[in-house]
């Protein structure tokens, strides 16, 4: 068995180590109280290696560290609450641990370099055994991380900076909003591919997002960006598209998208204002009908206007008659607790998802994954981005991957 102290003095620095046996590694995983140094990270994920990344959502973990590496292809990042202390990476090749580094440090600039630690390095088959069990049991108990959870935790991170003694009550404020009743990995059921790929999705969604969003607003003040950008995707594929120009590339998107956004916005404002028209939809009657305190009295007639003004229900309505068949094949009792369960839950979203496709405690008839894609975005814009295959394929068109 090989052990090697680290103390972070000249001759055995931390993150010399991490480097060098990084390079030797196809997947990392790290498991570490407060993170903040990215550096590692997106340097892995650029040489295509494979991170599981755990940390606990609270200062001094860094929100703005999470935000650089959480759209990165190949990073999972999952979290636990503030009594997860544990510091160690692990090191794989070909799916077989090969090293592990246990101790002291965190995944900070501190704990690689600056401070004085206390770390060594595993190699021994019995205790890298250990420790991968140790990694996946924790992993179990962990909850995946949401773009709204690090919304929610961004605010907790800025007071902190301005006001350390208030942290310890924010975290627990944030810790109750964003756990309550939710179902963490051990519990939660094998989740399908469909209802996995909205993270993806959204993440995508939230880049093109980032870069719109001033024109936006300019364009269409007080609406939803989310709502102007599914619009987008209309023109996307319906003008754009038959002209047969050049996709973006990742070098160039910041550069064309905003201004492929800026001509879609002229091309609306002449052809029927449908961004404020979808504005008005999403307010006065998914938001009106099924917010918080009216879902409880939903009736059919509501039920059936909300299935018939989905875009993945209307063709169906027009063709089939799919609205009345939603409302006669399910009561309507399911209907409210089903939409309610999707709308207000604490469970993860992938998770409501996936239950109201094949949950029969939630499953609807005619109810499927692009209907449950929408309405989370039609009611909640501010929050969600609308998914359906129109927004699947204008991404596609932009060069973009949900894989």
């Amino acid at each position: 068995m090989q052990q090697i102290i680290i103390t972070n003095d000249k001759d055995k620095n931390l993150r010399k180590i991490i480097s060098d046996l990084a390079e030797k590694a196809d997947t990392i995983k790290v498991a570490t109280a407060f993170f903040s140094d990215t550096e590692f990270i997106n340097y892995w994920l650029d040489s295509s290696k494979k991170v599981d990344l755990l940390v606990s959502l609270r200062p001094p973990t860094n929100y703005y560290s999470l935000k650089n590496v959480y759209s990165k292809l190949g990073i999972t990042i999952q979290f636990l609450g503030d009594n997860f202390h544990s510091k160690f990476f692990i090191f794989y090749d070909m799916g077989r641990p090969f090293a592990c580094i246990i101790g002291s440090s965190n995944f900070t600039s501190g704990g690689l370099h600056k401070n004085i630690e206390t770390n060594a390095i595993l190699t021994d088959t019995k205790y890298l055994t250990e420790i991968d069990r140790q990694f996946s049991s924790l992993w179990e108990l962990s909850y995946s991380l949401q773009p709204t959870d690090l919304d929610n935790f961004k605010t907790v991170f800025d007071n902190f900076k301005k006001r350390a003694e208030q942290t310890e009550k924010e975290q627990a404020e944030l810790e109750k909003k964003i756990l309550t009743k939710r179902t963490n990995r051990k519990k939660k059921s094998k989740v399908g591919k469909d209802a996995k790929q909205y993270f993806a999705f959204w993440r995508v969604v939230d880049e093109v997002k980032e870069m719109v969003n001033n024109i936006s607003k300019q364009e269409y003040p007080n609406i939803p960006v989310y709502i102007s950008i599914d619009h987008f995707w209309h023109w996307v594929k319906v003008v754009w598209a038959k002209e047969n120009r050049h996709k973006p590339t990742a070098a160039n998107r910041n550069n064309v998208i905003p201004k492929l956004f800026k001509e879609y916005c002229y091309w609306d404002k002449s052809n029927g204002n449908h961004t404020i028209e979808m504005a008005k939809a999403s307010e006065t009657l998914f938001a009106k009908l099924l917010s918080e305190s009216n879902i409880d009295k939903l009736t059919k007639d509501g039920a059936k206007k909300i299935y018939a003004n989905l875009h993945s229900g209307a063709m169906q309505t027009r063709r089939f008659g799919a609205d009345e068949k939603f409302v006669s094949e399910n009561s309507i009792l399911k209907i409210r607790a089903s939409l309610k369960y999707l709308l207000y839950s604490n469970d993860e979203l992938d998770l409501r998802i996936h239950n109201l496709c094949f949950n029969t405690k939630f499953k609807l008839n005619h109810f499927k994954t692009s209907g449950t894609q929408e309405l989370i975005g039609w009611v909640t814009p501010d929050k969600y981005p609308i998914r359906n295959d129109k927004a699947d394929d204008a991404l596609k068109l932009l060069g973009y991957k949900l894989e």
